[in-house]
């Protein structure tokens, strides 16, 4: 009795939530424009990461504005034996500036993968959920000049994150 329609306002629900969008289109130039822009970021990047290891180290690299200010940081996870050890491996944090170049900004020893940087600030900047091994995830907040050098001296974040307050910067999410 009821079944025809709803059937009826099913399809008709349906339909209408697939009207089609007009598309973006992108001209070339506009594309080979955005894939310079990435390139000289990625090449400024390396330069600043080669200076500050010496040209010694591989590197897994994430990009997000950890300061809300329009420009992208760099959080750059090294790796290599010069950089690693049974705690983990060094973390860089390069803070973006104009023209898509790199400063120094934070270390932090001991961190391996997952990272994450949250929605909450702290001192203007996201806190960042790391993973230290032997020890657990732990949060890193700001301090005002950079994030804390080593994470196993921090207390162990016994708090779940909720939903859409953390996006995952390295690794593999949990």
């Amino acid at each position: 009795m009821y079944f025809k329609p709803l059937a009826l306002f099913s399809c008709v629900l349906l339909f209408s939530a697939c009207r089609h969008l007009p598309e973006q289109s992108v001209t070339p130039a506009q594309a080979v424009s955005e894939v310079q822009t990435l390139q000289q970021r990625d090449n400024n990047l390396k330069q600043k990461v080669n200076a500050y290891t010496q040209d010694q180290a591989l590197f897994d690299v994430a990009f997000d504005d950890l300061n809300q200010d329009g420009q992208d940081e760099a959080i750059v996870l090294l790796k290599g034996q010069d950089w690693c050890g049974s705690g983990g491996c060094t973390m860089l944090i390069f803070q973006g500036k104009p023209n898509q170049q790199f400063g120094f900004l934070s270390k932090t020893t001991l961190v391996d993968t997952s990272v994450y940087a949250t929605t909450y600030l702290h001192n203007g900047w996201k806190q960042l959920l790391v993973y230290s091994r032997k020890h657990g995830q732990v949060m890193l907040k700001f301090d005002g000049t950079r994030y804390p050098l080593n994470p196993s001296l921090l207390p162990v974040a016994t708090a779940k994150l909720a939903p859409n307050t953390a996006k995952l910067l390295l690794g593999i999410a949990e």
